[in-house]
């Protein structure tokens, strides 16, 4: 598909666009074929902690708030924006987007900046040691503070898995990376038979749109706490509420409190560690017309880019 955008084959390029394009479309823009565009920034990548694994210590461990602090802290997002993201990454945490209606700045940038000694000493303060000095922390049954990684191998994620798992090792816990394509990993993420499953963050720009993977929306949901629906994880439940009536208000100013509410409940317990969210290049051909200069990714709203309509968009005469 690039190949074909920069050969002029394609007039609209943004479905199949990534940001490890993003350095081809713009070497190839002056031969004025397309215009490049930028958009987002939009959804970028997570890490989906196993609130259910069956591997007991590793559970422990997990639900502990203590331990998900620690490792978003153990992140260097800026580096991670400039070795792989070409610049193209915000560092953030696990919130609503900046194209969200509630979005708030706060709640964003919350325990997403680097600070590996605090990571460090939050674990020593939580209990998990390394008692042995092998340089690995031990759980609470003093077996290896180590877990999976899955990570699908067809889509260029491979890379910033192996720059987490050197970072959360910097931290004293073992990671291991499972790549494999979708059709293995994906088995793997609606059975619960995962640790840490590696993804694009799913509806931070519309949460209500993507409400299984944010709430309790019926048994099993959200995937990474398949039990939460028979649990007592009591943020969850609280936060699942005030999305499920945020979905029926009518009045926006209700609307808005229980988003807000459920945001802040989010945020502050850290399910899912996110690195960041990323712009995302596009481009369309010099000779369509009427095409706009922005459009959305919004992955819940089933679409690259909602605004761009064929109707809209008319090819230029030639002179």
């Amino acid at each position: 598909m690039l190949l074909k955008f920069i050969n002029g084959e394609i007039d609209l390029f943004g479905r199949g666009a990534g940001y490890n394009m993003y350095e081809s479309l713009r070497n190839q823009e002056a031969k004025g074929n397309y215009r490049l565009r930028l958009s987002g920034p939009d959804s970028g990548p997570a890490f989906y902690l196993n609130w259910d694994t069956p591997k007991a210590p590793l559970r422990s461990a997990i639900r502990d708030l203590n331990v998900r602090i620690a490792l978003s802290l153990a992140i260097n997002r800026e580096e991670i924006g400039e070795i792989l993201y070409h610049g193209l990454l915000v560092p953030s945490g696990y919130a609503w987007l900046p194209s969200s209606p509630y979005f708030s700045e706060q709640a964003y940038k919350r325990f997403s900046k680097f600070a590996p000694d605090s990571a460090n000493a939050i674990l020593e303060q939580a209990g998990y040691v390394d008692s042995d000095g092998d340089g690995w922390r031990e759980f609470k049954d003093g077996s290896r503070f180590e877990f999976t990684v899955d990570v699908s191998s067809a889509n260029n994620t491979s890379d910033i898995c192996e720059l987490i798992a050197d970072y959360w090792g910097g931290i004293g816990i073992k990671v291991y990376l499972f790549p494999a394509l979708r059709d293995i990993i994906w088995p793997r993420r609606f059975n619960g038979g995962f640790d840490v499953h590696q993804w694009g963050l799913e509806g931070p720009d519309d949460p209500l749109g993507r409400l299984n993977d944010w709430a309790i929306a019926g048994p099993h949901t959200p995937f990474w706490h398949r039990e939460a629906y028979r649990d007592t994880t009591a943020w969850l439940k609280e936060a699942s509420r005030h999305l499920l009536l945020a979905q029926s208000a009518i009045d926006t100013s209700v609307r808005r409190e229980h988003m807000d509410r459920a945001q802040e409940l989010h945020v502050e317990n850290v399910p899912v560690i996110v690195v960041g969210s990323i712009y995302r290049p596009w481009g369309t051909s010099t000779r369509l017309g009427n095409v706009p200069n922005d459009i959305i990714f919004a992955g819940a709203q089933g679409a690259w880019g909602r605004p761009v309509f064929h109707e809209q968009i008319f090819i230029k005469q030639k002179p």
